[in-house]
């Protein structure tokens, strides 16, 4: 573990936009071994996460563009287990509100700090932190020892005796490893079973509703996990998982405007991901939605990002040999900014798809795209060429 004989972190993150939260802190603590990296952006944030080692992270819960809870979601679900481990601590200024409350408690292992506050008031914090993050390991560890030797063995029986046998040591924690297991194995009723009389016990449990939830979305019934998932979400919102399960559980509920709301909150949660949205256009796309993925893609994306995207994904669907899945994004680009005059770049990848077919009503297809291309942008040189073969072939009578 990275501590010195004090018990305290030799390195900590702190994640603030308000520069004043380091000044305070940051000289004390260096006489304590402590070094202080501070992140004033998003970008510094995920860089400095991603390359350096930290027991102890302190974030703002006011941080932004990115709310300090969404953050540690977001490296909660790392892939790397080390990074999913860290202690956290969030700071705030502000009282703070009853659903930031809420969403602490569902997410578990979160201490909270009030601002401002000296070294000597920090100091309790970053040593529970070094026990916290000791524990978090821990139990990620066994977790992974025991989901590893049942993809191993399939014997679901003796993984799931071997957490039965540490749940007086990991308590709630160890359940969610037995209904984790039961879901590995595709054994989603059993897995309600095990968590039903639980609720029952504890029926404001988060956790334990996250977790039937997500079983009876396995098991698709959503009529039955959407109230559940809504409920969560009133008490504890922007839970970025329940967010993504409710946009699919009101989609198999032919629900696309609730639906489309809680898109655009994934949206505006996930600042650094500018082409999550396009997952969500083609959710949409795929249900028939047509109408709504484009309403959505115009309020959230520009005509030069639509064409980026489709035509960067037909390439690379096209050169692996999947061309009609991308004539399928190219002309779902074509629906959102029809006028738009870039769209030339896609008329023009839609007759390559076309003339790689080598049939005859393929190369009309091309034909017709060409044309469209050219009209758009008249002096589109590789156009104007693939044009010029494209008619002398056709011209050209096949060999009896």
């Amino acid at each position: 573990m990275n501590q010195g004989d004090n018990g305290l972190p030799k390195r900590i993150l702190l994640v603030d936009d308000d520069a004043s939260t380091a000044a305070g802190i940051e000289e004390v603590l260096s006489r304590h071994q402590v070094v202080v990296d501070k992140a004033l952006t998003l970008d510094t944030a995920l860089y400095y996460f991603n390359q350096t080692r930290y027991d102890v992270v302190l974030v703002s819960i006011d941080f932004k563009p990115l709310p300090g809870l969404v953050l540690v979601q977001r490296w909660r679900s790392h892939e790397v287990l080390d990074r999913r481990c860290v202690a956290f601590v969030m700071v705030t200024g502000n009282k703070m509100v009853d659903s930031n409350f809420g969403l602490m408690q569902e997410l578990g292992d979160i201490e909270l700090l009030y601002k401002p506050f000296s070294v000597i008031q920090l100091l309790p914090f970053l040593q529970r932190g070094m026990a916290t993050r000791r524990r978090l390991l821990a139990f990620q560890e066994l977790k992974t020892k025991v989901l590893h030797y049942y993809d191993k063995t399939n014997d679901l029986d003796k993984s799931i005796e071997a957490v039965k046998k540490k749940l007086p040591d990991l308590g709630s924690q160890g359940i969610s490893v037995l209904y984790g297991l039961y879901e590995r194995a595709g054994r989603y009723e059993d897995a309600l079973n095990l968590i039903n009389p639980l609720i029952e016990k504890d029926s404001e449990n988060a956790s334990l509703m996250n977790a039937k939830a997500t079983m009876l979305m396995r098991l698709n019934r959503f009529a039955e996990a959407k109230p559940l998932l809504e409920q969560l979400d009133g008490v504890a919102p922007q839970n970025m998982s329940r967010i993504e399960q409710l946009t699919d559980a009101y989609l198999e509920l032919n629900e696309p405007d609730n639906s489309v709301k809680k898109m655009r909150e994934m949206i505006d949660l996930s600042p650094d991901q500018p082409n999550l949205k396009f997952d969500m256009f083609s959710k949409l796309y795929d249900r028939g939605y047509d109408s709504h993925s484009i309403a959505l893609g115009k309020d959230t994306t520009t005509p030069m990002e639509i064409v980026r995207f489709y035509n960067n994904k037909g390439v690379m669907l096209s050169k692996d040999n999947q061309g009609q899945k991308a004539l399928q994004e190219y002309g779902r680009a074509l629906k959102f900014y029809p006028q738009f005059k870039k769209n030339y770049l896609i008329y023009f990848n839609i007759a390559l798809a076309h003339i790689h077919t080598k049939t005859a009503e393929g190369y009309k297809a091309a034909l017709k795209n060409l044309k469209l291309c050219l009209q758009l942008e008249p002096d589109f040189d590789k156009a104007k060429h693939a044009l010029e073969q494209l008619e002398k072939a056709m011209q050209t009578p096949k060999a009896g």
